[in-house]
Protein backbone atom coordinates (compact mmCIF):
# COMPACT_ATOMS: atom_id res chain seq x y z
CA UNK A 1 0.00 0.00 0.00
CA UNK A 2 2.46 2.72 1.11
CA UNK A 3 6.02 3.24 0.00
CA UNK A 4 9.25 3.28 1.89
CA UNK A 5 12.85 3.77 0.95
CA UNK A 6 13.19 -0.01 1.10
CA UNK A 7 10.17 -0.63 -1.16
CA UNK A 8 11.26 0.12 -4.74
CA UNK A 9 7.84 -0.88 -6.14
CA UNK A 10 6.29 2.14 -4.42
CA UNK A 11 8.86 4.96 -4.36
CA UNK A 12 8.15 8.10 -2.37
CA UNK A 13 7.51 11.30 -4.28
CA UNK A 14 7.68 14.23 -1.88
CA UNK A 15 7.19 17.98 -2.01
CA UNK A 16 8.48 20.40 0.62
CA UNK A 17 6.62 23.64 1.41
CA UNK A 18 8.70 26.24 3.20
CA UNK A 19 11.69 28.43 2.57
CA UNK A 20 14.99 26.55 2.47
CA UNK A 21 16.43 28.49 5.43
CA UNK A 22 13.43 27.55 7.61
CA UNK A 23 14.10 23.81 7.56
CA UNK A 24 16.42 22.30 10.17
CA UNK A 25 19.94 22.07 8.68
CA UNK A 26 19.88 18.27 8.47
CA UNK A 27 16.26 17.81 7.38
CA UNK A 28 16.56 17.57 3.59
CA UNK A 29 19.64 15.31 3.80
CA UNK A 30 17.78 13.10 6.29
CA UNK A 31 14.79 12.83 3.95
CA UNK A 32 17.01 11.97 0.98
CA UNK A 33 19.13 9.46 2.90
CA UNK A 34 16.52 7.77 5.06
CA UNK A 35 13.22 8.03 3.22
CA UNK A 36 13.29 8.68 -0.49
CA UNK A 37 15.41 5.74 -1.55
CA UNK A 38 16.89 5.02 -4.95
CA UNK A 39 13.73 5.41 -7.06
CA UNK A 40 11.90 8.09 -5.10
CA UNK A 41 12.26 11.81 -5.61
CA UNK A 42 11.93 15.18 -4.02
CA UNK A 43 9.72 16.48 -6.79
CA UNK A 44 9.28 20.07 -5.62
CA UNK A 45 10.40 22.73 -3.19
CA UNK A 46 7.59 25.23 -2.79
CA UNK A 47 8.66 28.43 -1.06
CA UNK A 48 5.05 29.48 -0.59
CA UNK A 49 2.47 27.16 0.94
CA UNK A 50 -0.12 28.96 -1.19
CA UNK A 51 1.39 27.29 -4.28
CA UNK A 52 0.64 23.80 -2.94
CA UNK A 53 -2.99 23.38 -4.10
CA UNK A 54 -2.23 24.14 -7.75
CA UNK A 55 0.89 21.96 -7.57
CA UNK A 56 -1.09 19.03 -6.11
CA UNK A 57 -3.80 19.36 -8.74
CA UNK A 58 -1.19 18.87 -11.47
CA UNK A 59 1.19 16.40 -9.76
CA UNK A 60 1.04 13.09 -7.98
CA UNK A 61 3.00 13.04 -4.74
CA UNK A 62 3.02 10.70 -1.77
CA UNK A 63 3.29 13.53 0.73
CA UNK A 64 3.46 17.28 1.05
CA UNK A 65 5.78 18.16 3.92
CA UNK A 66 5.00 21.59 5.34
CA UNK A 67 7.23 23.64 7.60
CA UNK A 68 5.19 24.75 10.63
CA UNK A 69 6.44 28.31 10.07
CA UNK A 70 4.21 28.43 6.96
CA UNK A 71 1.02 27.98 8.97
CA UNK A 72 -1.37 30.48 10.49
CA UNK A 73 -4.91 31.42 9.49
CA UNK A 74 -4.08 31.47 5.78
CA UNK A 75 -2.10 28.23 6.09
CA UNK A 76 -5.03 26.37 7.61
CA UNK A 77 -7.18 27.29 4.62
CA UNK A 78 -4.44 26.12 2.23
CA UNK A 79 -4.04 22.79 4.09
CA UNK A 80 -7.77 22.17 3.83
CA UNK A 81 -7.66 22.92 0.11
CA UNK A 82 -4.71 20.52 -0.34
CA UNK A 83 -6.67 17.74 1.38
CA UNK A 84 -9.73 18.46 -0.76
CA UNK A 85 -7.75 18.42 -4.02
CA UNK A 86 -5.65 15.36 -3.20
CA UNK A 87 -7.15 13.37 -0.30
CA UNK A 88 -4.70 10.49 -0.70
CA UNK A 89 -1.66 12.76 -0.37
CA UNK A 90 -0.33 12.92 3.18
CA UNK A 91 0.00 16.46 4.50
CA UNK A 92 2.74 16.33 7.13
CA UNK A 93 3.59 19.37 9.22
CA UNK A 94 7.10 19.43 10.71
CA UNK A 95 8.08 21.69 13.61
CA UNK A 96 11.21 22.09 15.69
CA UNK A 97 9.17 22.20 18.90
CA UNK A 98 6.39 19.85 19.91
CA UNK A 99 3.72 22.55 20.03
CA UNK A 100 4.71 25.16 17.42
CA UNK A 101 2.02 25.04 14.74
CA UNK A 102 0.21 22.02 16.19
CA UNK A 103 -3.17 23.73 16.58
CA UNK A 104 -3.04 25.28 13.10
CA UNK A 105 -1.89 21.99 11.56
CA UNK A 106 -4.71 20.00 13.12
CA UNK A 107 -7.36 22.61 12.35
CA UNK A 108 -6.12 22.72 8.77
CA UNK A 109 -6.55 18.99 8.29
CA UNK A 110 -2.92 17.85 8.36
CA UNK A 111 -2.73 14.07 8.33
CA UNK A 112 0.30 14.10 10.64
CA UNK A 113 2.38 16.43 12.82
CA UNK A 114 6.03 15.62 13.51
CA UNK A 115 8.31 17.39 15.94
CA UNK A 116 11.91 17.47 14.74
CA UNK A 117 14.23 15.67 15.27
CA UNK A 118 12.39 12.44 14.58
CA UNK A 119 13.37 8.88 13.76
CA UNK A 120 13.11 7.57 10.19
CA UNK A 121 10.24 5.29 11.27
CA UNK A 122 8.23 8.15 12.76
CA UNK A 123 8.61 10.25 9.63
CA UNK A 124 7.92 7.24 7.39
CA UNK A 125 4.60 6.60 9.17
CA UNK A 126 3.70 10.27 8.80
CA UNK A 127 4.47 10.22 5.06
CA UNK A 128 1.94 7.42 4.61
CA UNK A 129 -0.77 9.03 6.72
CA UNK A 130 -2.68 10.27 3.66
CA UNK A 131 -2.94 6.86 2.03
CA UNK A 132 -4.23 5.19 5.19
CA UNK A 133 -7.47 7.12 5.32
CA UNK A 134 -7.91 8.88 1.97
CA UNK A 135 -9.70 11.68 3.83
CA UNK A 136 -8.91 14.23 6.52
CA UNK A 137 -8.41 12.47 9.86
CA UNK A 138 -10.58 12.77 12.89
CA UNK A 139 -9.05 14.30 15.98
CA UNK A 140 -5.35 13.34 15.99
CA UNK A 141 -3.56 12.44 19.17
CA UNK A 142 -1.06 14.87 20.66
CA UNK A 143 2.47 14.07 19.45
CA UNK A 144 5.44 13.62 21.69
CA UNK A 145 8.90 15.00 20.92
CA UNK A 146 10.13 13.18 17.84
CA UNK A 147 6.70 11.67 17.44
CA UNK A 148 3.81 11.85 15.09
CA UNK A 149 0.21 12.71 15.89
CA UNK A 150 -2.72 11.20 14.03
Amino acid sequence: MGSTASDPDHPLHLALAGYEHEWPPDFEAFVARELIGRDGALVARLAELGDAPSFLSASEVTALIVNANRLGLKGKVVLRECRRISPSTAVVVVATTAVHGLKDALEGGATAFVSWPASPEVLRRALHSGTETGAPPSTPSRPERGGVGR
